[in-house]
């Protein structure tokens, strides 16, 4: 099951985007065009623990009282279990919807009361019976009325419902025990299996149980310091603890309940556990999604993971296998990502389990532009070049060059003379001036278009007598050309 749309009104910078997803979707943009702010909206419309808290006043689209909106469907149902007396009633179910608003006062009998109020529910595949919500009819005949409330993602229980991990720019958090991060609820189940293993364990007749190994590697430990220091501190300690009448104390290392709540992921070197999180957080986070992948697998549990920015810390060679392997992984469990890396996105657009979306800034606030299947201007789009350009207009050099070539073959004009008298053809003006070196000597200047001075300057940096061309020409450049290439 997969996310196969996303609805987003009034988040941060985005007014409103209604965005298709694929197993495997890929936001790339400039800085400050909401990549973050739609990785974590569906973060937000996915999680059920304690949102109100987590939602500030600058959330809200420039500051206004408009509820922030996010939806999501799914491509499958999974199944919501309502409570009822002492039954519970199935309910199919599409979708999530969570709505945030702005609270007008302080909640009664409350000092303190978060910002917002929240409708988060999920949305069953089917309209609403009346104006109170849906029904459904009970094995006595008589029926089951539900509404939101009783669909509120943090009450109902599900069958099929994707789990999400979120990987923010902070990849520590998800390879540390604490609240919802992806190792705890991990070390959580292992801590149940240890418990009643210990609790079932069978000793053989001259064996030690699990709790008599324990005290001697306890002792062992302090063995290794000054023991008679710590004797004497815990002796002088139970001493005051008697006349309190409370019975003595000790140090333990290791839980007998919870023994992976000091648990972490480390690579064992000689007389040294080094924590994964001293490598490095691109290390970390390909850790931890791994390791988080395996379990999953194990457990057949289905999963969604949310990175922001994956290549952060990781070298080019490292982003690439990165990337080869989200895309598999992706065939099996859905996977969003916003990223400034070329290697993310560079050979995309011609694999159809990968949404290719640009995000941009635009006079209406941000959009969102789905690439599809068309996008680009070559047989062999996308390029290096382009990609920059349309993701972050970044006019380069490589683009312009492929730009001119490119119309020259489309156009059969393989000499300076046809290109240009092709570009005066289109009504464009020779603008600037050329002076060509032949056998050392500047020879008379010659008038030529904007496209071909620029073309002329890049192919002859040797040639220092034209004076070059700004940065605005090189774009203005491109842009002529993009249109001569989409109308020739």
């Amino acid at each position: 099951m997969k996310i196969s749309k996303l609805t987003i009104k009034n988040f941060r910078c985005i007014k409103e985007q209604t965005l298709n997803a694929k197993e495997l979707s890929i936001f790339i943009g400039d800085n400050a065009t909401g990549k973050t702010s739609i990785i974590e909206a569906i973060n937000f419309v996915l999680s059920p623990y304690f949102l109100s808290g987590r939602i500030k006043h600058t959330d809200f689209y420039k500051g206004s009282d408009e509820p922030i909106v996010i939806q999501i469907e799914f491509d499958e149902n999974f199944t919501a279990s309502l409570p009822d007396g002492y039954a519970t009633q199935k309910v199919e179910c599409g979708g999530v919807y969570l709505e945030i608003k702005k609270r007008d006062k302080a909640a009664a009998g409350k000092a303190f009361s978060d910002i917002v109020v929240l409708t988060h529910h999920v949305v069953p595949n089917r309209p609403k019976d009346n104006d109170n919500g849906w029904e459904i009819a009970r094995k006595t005949g008589t029926k089951f009325k539900f509404d939101e409330r009783l669909l509120s993602l943090s009450q109902a229980e599900f069958e099929n419902f994707p789990k999400s991990f979120y990987f923010g720019k902070n990849r520590e958090r998800q390879l540390q025990k604490g609240f919802n991060s992806s190792v705890s609820s991990v070390f959580d189940d292992f801590n149940w299996r240890f418990s009643k293993g210990v609790r079932d364990e069978v000793v053989a007749e001259g064996e030690e149980n699990f709790f008599a190994k324990k005290s001697n590697f306890e002792k062992e430990i302090i063995n290794k310091i000054d023991e008679a220091s710590l004797k004497k501190s815990f002796e002088a300690l139970n001493t005051k603890l008697k006349d309190f009448e409370i019975g003595n104390v000790d140090l333990s290392f290791i839980d007998c309940h919870a023994p992976f709540d000091s648990a972490f992921l480390s690579q064992k070197l000689e007389k040294l556990d080094l924590p994964v999180s001293a490598i490095g957080s691109g290390i970390e986070m390909i850790v931890s999604l791994l390791f988080l992948e395996t379990l999953a697998s194990l457990s057949k549990e289905k999963i969604i993971v949310l990175i922001d920015e994956p290549e952060l810390h990781l070298h080019p060679r490292l982003q690439e296998k990165l990337i080869q392997y989200l895309t598999e992984f992706s065939k099996a469990n859905q996977v969003f990502i916003s990223t400034h890396s070329p290697y993310f996105f560079k050979n995309c657009l011609k694999n159809p389990q990968i949404e290719l979306l640009i995000t941009k800034n635009s006079a209406n606030g941000i959009v969102v532009e789905n690439t599809g299947t068309q996008f680009g201007l070559f047989p062999w789009s996308p390029s290096w070049g382009e990609i920059n350009y349309s993701a972050y207009g970044l006019p380069t050099i490589e683009f312009h060059n492929e730009l001119y070539g490119y119309i020259q073959e489309q156009q059969k004009k393989y000499t300076i003379d046809q290109v240009e008298t092709y570009f005066v053809g289109k009504s464009i003006a020779k603008s600037k001036k050329w002076t060509e070196i032949k056998n050392g000597q500047a020879q008379q200047p010659q008038d030529a278009t904007l496209m071909t001075f620029v073309r002329n300057s890049i192919h002859h940096p040797e040639n220092t007598n034209n004076g070059g061309y700004t940065p605005q020409e090189l774009k203005s450049s491109i842009d002529e050309m993009i249109k001569l290439v989409q109308n020739p």
